[in-house]
C-alpha cells in the first residue's frame, strides 16, 4: 500500500522537492507537479481516488492563481495552502466515510477482504494519522511563518517530521494491527 500511496503523493513531493525562493523556482514546483497529477495520477483519476483529485484540483487553482493570475499572496502562503489541501483531503475522505488510504489499500488486498471490520477500521486510522500530520505540518508552517527563527532549515526540517512518522505508521500498523486483532480472536 505504501507504494501506492506514495505514487498519490509524487506531485507533492516533486512540488515541495522543487519549490525554492524565487518566483521562477515557484512556477516551475507548481508546473512539474500539475503536469505530473495530471499524468501519473490518470488511472487514480479515472478511478475517483479522493487523493488524486484533490492533488489535481490544488495545482490547477495553484497554476492559475500563481502562475497565470501572478498572485502575490497565495505565493507567500503555498505552504499554508498546500498543507491546509493536504489536511481538507484526509479528513474530507473520512467526514464522507472513504478514507483514502482504503481506496489504495484495495488494490492490494483481494475483493473478498475489503468490507472485513479491521480492513476499514486500520484504513480509518491510518486517514487519521496522515490528516493529523499534515494539521501539525499547517500548524509548524503558521509558526514558522508568523515567528521565523533560526536556523532556517531546523524549521524546516521538522515540518517533515510529521509526514516521515505518518510514513513509518503506515508501513508498520495494518500488520501490528492484524496481530492484536488476531491473537483478540484466537
Amino acid at each position: 500500500m505504501l507504494k501506492n500511496i506514495f505514487l498519490g503523493f509524487l506531485p507533492w513531493i516533486l512540488y515541495f522537492t522543487l519549490l525554492g525562493k524565487s518566483p521562477s523556482q515557484l512556477h516551475l514546483a507548481i508546473t512539474v507537479a500539475a503536469i505530473t497529477a495530471i499524468a501519473l495520477e490518470f488511472k487514480s483519476l479515472k478511478k475517483g481516488f479522493i487523493l488524486s483529485w484533490g492533488t489535481l484540483i490544488f495545482f490547477v487553482f495553484l497554476y492559475m492563481a500563481v502562475v497565470i493570475l501572478k498572485n502575490t499572496w497565495i505565493a507567500q502562503h503555498e505552504w499554508i495552502f498546500s498543507n491546509g489541501m493536504l489536511s481538507l483531503i484526509a479528513f474530507g475522505s473520512l467526514a464522507i466515510q472513504c478514507p483514502f488510504t482504503l481506496q489504495y489499500a484495495r488494490e492490494q488486498v483481494p475483493e473478498e477482504k475489503w468490507q472485513h471490520p479491521v480492513f476499514i477500521r486500520i484504513n480509518f486510522i491510518l486517514t487519521t494519522v496522515w490528516g493529523f500530520a499534515f494539521l501539525l505540518s499547517l500548524g509548524l508552517h503558521i509558526i514558522r511563518y508568523y515567528y521565523p527563527s533560526e536556523p532556517a532549515w531546523l524549521a524546516e526540517t521538522l515540518s517533515y517530521l510529521p509526514s516521515i512518522i505518518a510514513i513509518w505508521i503506515t508501513s508498520w500498523f495494518p500488520n501490528w494491527y492484524r496481530q492484536i486483532q488476531n491473537n483478540k480472536t484466537g
